[in-house]
């Protein structure tokens, strides 16, 4: 059972903690707002410094000034220089930038301080130094000095307070520089522990993993990023170690895959070679049915033809039961026939492989079937159907080719054997035509004259021979011009049986139970030569009044003719001078490969019996197989 997909699993489960991403994110955003803060700090700073350091500035340019003035009443001026100096310490006073530095409130020292330098200087120095008519060292000096003393205090005032906020300042900074520290060392403590340790981990499973050994699993971990990636990472280790312990017999289903392709391939390759290379006969058939059992995994095998009469007829066979076979009933005539594989149930016995018939055709009509016998009762797998039917149509194909030379054989044959009827017609018959005419003429001049009987005897004998020359000639002729067409030999029985009785009046019954069989031409025109003799010599001889043909399948596969009449019998008539129709019959029946018989009945008439196997034995001739 495959384990569900890991992405959901983990997705699916709601984290109970702060991410790593998130806690890592706070971290770095703690140490960037120290950072602004702490600059921020320094720039307030060090803008108020630089206010700060202004006011200390004009602040000393206070007590300088402070000096100019006692200078200049030492030195008696009393005048512009002087006015010019007490203007130059109110505009010093009262300037912004020193205004700027001091605190809002009224209590603060600063503050305190510059209004005690403003007072000292408006209600004290000042109006010493615009009212004294004369120089007055010792008051001078005093004066000076108690402001020079209070510039001094306020400047020290201004000093001391830029110091508290410089002090300020780097306060701010180093409480700034140890949080940043101290948080930056969380952050490298927290990658290390929840970001590196974690990846190096997967890394050294993921390099384990690499080489093979599926049994390593990441460590538990909360159920942050890089948990959730932990699961996921066991479950995608699970499932190569299940797949990779799969894998072996993947490759040997795909392997036995491959072989059964390879199978098929060669059988369709050695079937279409051996039917496609030569002449289509028993033997190139066998090989093909040898082939089939030996790669396509069957056992026994028979090739078929339906003739119609319910029952296969078993071409040819390698180790199969063919009376068994050829008792098997058909589904039907070759045209329902099916066109796909079928099974059927075992021949004989419980340890018989169930028996499959394969439809052989050449994709426009059924020629037969092709029995195959499998190993066990397992019905065939499924690699093997497609594969026979192949084979079925192949075999189809070739038989239906073979079919089509055989009837081009024919057709040239009996074109031939019309030339050379149309050839004795023409020259032959026309000379005896000729020769009875005479014959006749003298028959009739001897009669008006006195001859002696010798002489009649001769011209008589002369007459019988020239008719019965003349009537085989005739027989002949009918026999080169005797066409079995595309029906078979079976509609052409039909024709001379039809052909007879409206002739001489015979009530001919036939059973053909060989309908639908079809032989080489030559051997046809044999059979059917055979027969239309005897119905000859039962029309002239026998003075018969029924005639029953009988055509049928023996158990050793050979086929039988028996032709039997209520006449005479052969044995009550002595056999006329110059019959050569016997003769003939037996010649033919050797050309058949097999044996003629004319022997009298028991009850009255005679019985004329041909046997002969289906396909001569030597040498093989192409054959086909129809329904």
């Amino acid at each position: 059972m495959r384990p569900p997909d890991a992405a959901a699993f983990v997705t699916a489960r709601a984290p109970r903690r702060l991410s790593v991403v998130a806690r890592l994110g706070a971290l770095i955003a703690a140490i960037g707002a120290l950072a602004v803060v702490s600059i921020l700090a320094s720039m307030t700073v060090a803008e108020l410094a630089s206010g700060q350091a202004r006011a200390i500035n004009l602040a000393g340019s206070l007590r300088m000034q402070s000096y100019v003035i006692a200078a200049t009443l030492a030195d008696g001026e009393h005048g512009a220089l002087l006015e010019r100096a007490l203007s130059g310490f109110d505009e010093r006073y009262a300037a912004q930038a020193l205004t700027t530095a001091l605190p809002a409130s009224a209590e603060a020292s600063i503050r305190l301080a510059y209004d005690d330098v403003g007072l000292f200087w408006a209600q004290t120095f000042r109006p010493y130094a615009e009212a004294a008519p004369e120089p007055d060292r010792d008051a001078r000096n005093r004066l000076t000095a108690d402001l020079v003393a209070r510039i001094d205090h306020l400047v020290a005032l201004i000093e001391h307070n830029l110091e508290s906020r410089l002090q300020t300042l780097r306060l701010v900074q180093g409480i700034s520089l140890f949080l940043l520290l101290v948080l930056g060392g969380v952050v490298v403590h927290q990658i290390n522990r929840q970001v590196r340790a974690p990846l190096g981990e997967l890394l050294t499973c993921a390099r384990v993993v690499r080489r093979g050994d599926f049994s390593v699993r990441a460590a538990p971990r909360p159920p942050d990023e890089l948990g959730q990636l932990g699961e996921a990472f066991n479950y995608m280790v699970e499932d190569l170690s299940r797949s990779y312990s799969q894998l072996e017999t993947r490759v040997e289903e795909k392997t036995r895959e491959l072989a059964r392709s390879n199978q098929s391939l060669e059988l369709l390759y050695r079937t279409t070679r051996a039917l496609s290379e030569a002449d289509l006969t028993q033997d190139s058939l066998l090989k093909v049915l040898n082939e089939v059992e030996r790669l396509a995994g069957v056992r026994a095998g028979a090739l078929c033809a339906d003739p119609g009469d319910g029952r296969p007829l078993v071409v040819l066979a390698t180790d199969m039961d063919t009376d068994l076979v050829a008792r098997l009933p058909l589904d039907g005539p070759p045209s329902t026939a099916p066109a796909t594989l079928q099974v059927l149930p075992a021949l004989s016995g419980a340890g018989d492989g169930a028996l499959i018939t394969v439809p052989v055709s050449d994709g426009v009509r059924s020629l037969g079937r092709l029995f195959l016998q499998l190993p066990d009762s397992a019905p065939p797998a499924e690699w093997q159907t497609p594969l026979l039917e192949t084979v079925g149509r192949h075999v189809g194909a070739a038989l239906a080719n073979a079919r089509r030379h055989e009837e081009r054989h024919r057709l040239a044959l009996l074109d031939e054997r019309a030339v050379i009827a149309r050839e004795l017609h023409d020259s032959l018959a026309q000379s005896l035509s000729y020769l009875k005419i005479q014959v006749t003429r003298l028959q009739s001049l001897l009669a008006r004259q006195s001859v002696s009987d010798p002489v009649g005897d001769v011209v008589r004998e002369l007459r019988d021979g020239l008719n019965e020359a003349y009537r085989q000639l005739r027989e002949l002729l009918t026999t080169f011009r005797l066409r079995i067409d595309g029906r078979g030999l079976t509609a052409a029985i039909d024709d001379s049986v039809r052909e007879f009785s409206q002739r001489g009046g015979l009530a001919i019954h036939l059973s053909n139970r060989i309908a639908g069989l079809e032989l080489p031409a030559g051997r046809e025109i044999h059979v059917l030569q055979i027969i239309r003799e005897a119905l000859s010599n039962i029309e002239r001889h026998a003075r018969a009044h029924t005639v029953d043909i009988v055509l049928e399948r023996l158990d050793a596969g050979d086929l039988r003719v028996c032709i039997d009449d209520d006449g005479v019998g052969i044995g009550e008539q002595p056999a006329p001078p110059r019959r050569f129709g016997i003769a003939i019959m037996h010649d033919r029946a050797r050309s058949l490969d097999g044996a003629l018989t004319v022997t009298a009945r028991t009850d009255r008439g005679t019985r004329v019996e041909l046997c002969f196997p289906a396909e001569p034995p030597a040498p093989p001739s192409p054959r086909g197989i129809s329904p």
